[in-house]
């Protein structure tokens, strides 16, 4: 039987995720995204990427001296990194229905990202529909990110068998 533990910090770090999954994925904050160009869009996301990382390491909340000791351990950091770019990507069905009002006309590349597959995978339960949109973005940027993450903390965490 496997022992998982998870700390009270560790837990931190699934909240934090799947907090920044929801401001990130907010209309304002996508539409405001919209206004900028490729290159603003992309110094803002990078901006982003370096602080986050940056706050959760100095607060230790991303583990990066960690002793790899068994396979499991890689794919739990392989589950917070996925959540992580969840919460911090823009190429998806939702990006594309909040800045153009519709998820037709853009690129399948567009959506080959981990927001992008995650939100197409939550589609197959709730198909995309202007009334399910919201519930896909909650389930793709909030409740997907909170549960990899908690899974992957749960992996890095000590696990014995």
């Amino acid at each position: 039987m496997a022992d998982f533990e998870i700390t009270s910090k560790e837990f931190l770090l699934v909240a934090v995720l799947a907090l920044m999954g929801f401001a990130f994925s907010s209309r304002p904050w996508l539409l405001y995204m919209n206004t900028l160009d490729p290159f603003q869009g992309l110094l803002i996301y990078y901006i982003i990427m370096y602080t986050s990382l940056y706050v959760l390491s100095w607060a230790g909340l991303v583990i990066y001296n960690i002793r790899i000791e068994n396979p499991i351990q890689v794919f739990g950091l392989l589950l917070i990194t996925f959540a992580f770019f969840i919460t911090v990507d823009w190429e998806s069905q939702w990006v594309q229905y909040v800045t153009k009002g519709n998820v037709e006309m853009a690129s399948p590349v567009f959506y080959q990202s981990e927001d992008g597959a995650t939100l197409f995978l939550w589609s197959k339960v709730y198909p995309i529909a202007p009334e399910n949109m919201e519930t896909l973005r909650l389930l793709t940027y909030v409740v997907t990110p909170f549960l990899l993450a908690l899974a992957g903390a749960m992996l890095v965490a000590k696990v014995e068998f």
